[in-house]
């Protein structure tokens, strides 16, 4: 049955009805809360859109606050307040003279267009990457700078005759950052 069917006094009763149970819903609604029990929220709404290379995040409610707390060891580090970088591990520094596996990606392998190379190291500095043939001579050079940041460069290969390659990437770190460089080998099929 509509409104329209019921007399005035039933739909009035459930409207009052309805209305005091949203009520003392809101009245024993808690938000999340921290140790010293203050108040907070987090996140309630939101979303994410990948256009390419581009992410686009977004949120509504999220907290005012923000700070980085460790467990002491840096071992766990967790960030809270606006939307974070993506970090793939924001702990680690590696300080060695070489790239580890989480400080480099390069893909696809075999290649047949392009190569990118994924940087997430935290060091700072001029990267110079190389590519060499079979023979050892150099096919090509190109200069980058690291920030400290992710950062993604696509070259491409298509005009690279097929055959197998070492790709040699170098940084030489600015100040405070550590030198490291490490080859890599890769596949240029047609």
């Amino acid at each position: 049955m509509g409104r329209n069917h019921l007399p005035k006094s039933i739909y009035m009763k459930n409207r009052l009805t309805t209305t005091a149970l949203l009520l003392c819903i809101s009245l024993y609604a808690f938000t999340q809360s921290t140790p010293d029990n203050k108040q907070s929220v987090i996140n309630a709404a939101g979303g994410s859109s990948l256009n390419g290379y581009h992410q686009f995040e977004w949120s509504v409610g999220e907290m005012a606050l923000i700070n980085q707390m460790s467990d002491g060891t840096n071992k766990l580090i967790v960030t809270n307040g606006f939307i974070q970088p993506y970090l793939l591990y924001p702990g680690r520094d590696n300080n060695t003279n070489g790239f580890d596996a989480e400080e480099i990606r390069i893909f696809p392998n075999p290649a047949t267009q392009y190569i990118e190379i994924n940087f997430f190291t935290k060091q700072k500095g001029k990267l110079t990457v190389h590519f060499y043939d079979a023979t050892g001579k150099k096919v090509f050079t190109k200069e980058l700078t690291s920030n400290g940041v992710d950062l993604i460069d696509r070259i491409p290969v298509n005009a690279l005759a097929q055959g197998v390659y070492v790709l040699h990437v170098e940084l030489t770190g600015a100040p405070g950052s550590v030198s490291k460089k490490s080859s890599y080998k890769f596949v240029k099929i047609q």
